[in-house]
């Protein structure tokens, strides 16, 4: 079996997660479709439900959704073959990505001292 076969195989073998935290999917897919558009939706249903218990359990698996799609978008950077500014782009807003989640964890903190 040639590397490259090897390679895809091992690839497709991946879940879902693992191939997201990789970077697997490219930059422009794991930034703008699993991180910019998800991070939306996310934000406008936790705006939408009035529960602070729902808001709670939303919290909950959305800070490790976070933190593997932050990881996938930088490893998709360190691997972007296009323009440079690209891939420097997509770090500095993986860092203020980061400075999001302690935020969340700081709101999720703050939810579950009302519960």
């Amino acid at each position: 079996m040639s590397k490259i076969e090897n390679t895809s195989s091992a690839m497709e073998q991946k879940g879902f997660f693992s191939k997201l935290m990789s970077g697997d999917f490219g930059l422009a897919k794991t930034y703008w479709l699993y991180g910019f558009l998800v991070g939306l939706i996310i934000n406008v249903v936790t705006r939408i439900i009035p529960s602070l218990g729902a808001v709670a359990i939303i919290l909950a698996l959305t800070i490790p959704y976070q933190v593997m799609v932050l990881l996938g978008v930088w490893r998709a950077a360190d691997r972007y073959q296009g323009r440079t500014a690209w891939a420097i782009l997509a770090k500095i807003a993986t860092v203020l990505g980061w400075l999001g989640v302690l935020g969340s964890l700081g709101v999720f903190i703050e939810v579950l001292g009302y519960l």
